[in-house]
């Protein structure tokens, strides 16, 4: 697994924090139960002065096929309560890819 950690992620607000948590936990667990053959998972977290942005994604030969359970629902469920947006699916190259942009609250958008 490599993390990569970008830009300004100071003073992020505590339910931002936790949200970008979650995701990155639950993504990263899905790829551990439905990444088939997978040889890396890649986490990035990227601030920048509106929003934060997080992106997880698999190695796996094939972008998953089997139904992800309610892990994936959460993360549609929440995100979107904090203002941001998600989106998951298969990856550029392959394998499967989670995406979240959170906006910071009290910044210019």
């Amino acid at each position: 697994m490599d993390v990569e950690l970008r830009g300004d992620l100071a003073d992020l607000a505590p339910a931002l924090e936790a949200a970008l948590f979650r995701v990155a936990q639950e993504s990263v667990i899905t790829a551990r139960r439905h990444a088939q053959l997978a040889t890396r998972v890649e986490v990035r977290v990227t601030g920048t002065p509106t929003d934060a942005q997080l992106s997880v994604d698999d190695g796996a030969r094939t972008a998953a096929t089997a139904p992800l359970g309610f892990g994936l629902v959460g993360m549609a469920e929440r995100v979107p309560l904090l203002g941001g947006i998600l989106t998951a699916g298969p990856g550029p190259d392959r394998g499967w890819r989670v995406r979240a942009v959170l906006p910071r609250p009290g910044r210019a958008t």
